[in-house]
């Protein structure tokens, strides 16, 4: 005997009459709409061109809406610690890795020195091309974790990784609160900048040291993560 679900005919009307609807209202306002009217991105350009640095992007994540930014590394944070407490086993720490494959092995010390420095390139560099703290951060971690899964002999110090996030974090809110202090603007830009040279690696004030925390405290979140996960896979097999 077969069961059938069957969806009632009023659902399939209200469903339909929302539909019909919500293209009738997107049409009314798509029609009203001015034919000139300026973007939110045209906007924010020549605000960056103003008071902000060559890469708009950055300027408008770490500069523009920097408190939000704080938010976004406190929730990595907290995922962190979850995943950190949720993963804590008693006898991790002494449970020994198998030898990895020898051309994993080999593969791993070439590469990762090259990951490394690639990912603070992309961290420094971030706000006048393409890249910025939370890719360096994420690209550091990657470095680390195939040092961790090819080498039974590496292993993070888990307590100079709080050390760095923890001053990175501080870092960022005290930033922000000087800049509050000065010019009356949380993470207002109170170091020097150069508009019209906005293209040279000194030339954004704060924006590029906010930046750079941001990678590391990325960086070392991300890396704690990966080495919680494979010390818990190795723990329960």
């Amino acid at each position: 005997m077969s069961l059938k679900r069957t969806v009632p005919m009023t659902t399939v009307t209200g469903f339909g009459v929302s539909a019909v609807f919500i293209l009738t209202m997107l049409n009314i306002l798509i029609k009203n709409m001015p034919s000139q009217i300026d973007r939110a991105g045209d906007e924010l350009l020549k605000m960056s061109a103003n008071e902000g640095v060559a890469n708009a992007v950055t300027t408008v994540v770490v500069y523009f809406r920097g408190f939000d930014t704080l938010g976004e590394i406190a929730v990595l944070f907290i995922a962190s610690l979850g995943i950190g407490l949720i993963l804590k086993s008693s006898n991790r720490e002494d449970t020994p890795r198998e030898d990895s494959n020898f051309m994993l092995n080999i593969g791993a010390r070439l590469l990762s020195p090259i990951i490394l420095m690639f990912g603070l390139y992309i961290m420094i560099y971030g706000h006048l091309s393409v890249g910025g703290g939370f890719q360096g951060g994420v690209i550091i971690a990657s470095g680390v974790l195939l040092l961790l899964i090819s080498s039974n002999h590496f292993h993070i110090s888990h307590k100079i990784v709080e050390i760095l996030e923890t001053l990175a974090g501080v870092s960022y809110v005290l930033i922000g609160l000087i800049g509050l202090l000065i010019i009356d603007s949380f993470l207002g830009n109170f170091l020097p900048h150069n508009i019209s040279q906005m293209g040279l690696l000194l030339s954004g004030g704060i924006i590029p040291i906010i930046y750079i925390f941001v990678g590391i405290k990325v960086g070392s979140e991300m890396s704690v993560i990966v080495d919680n996960m494979l010390k818990r896979e190795i723990t329960d097999d």
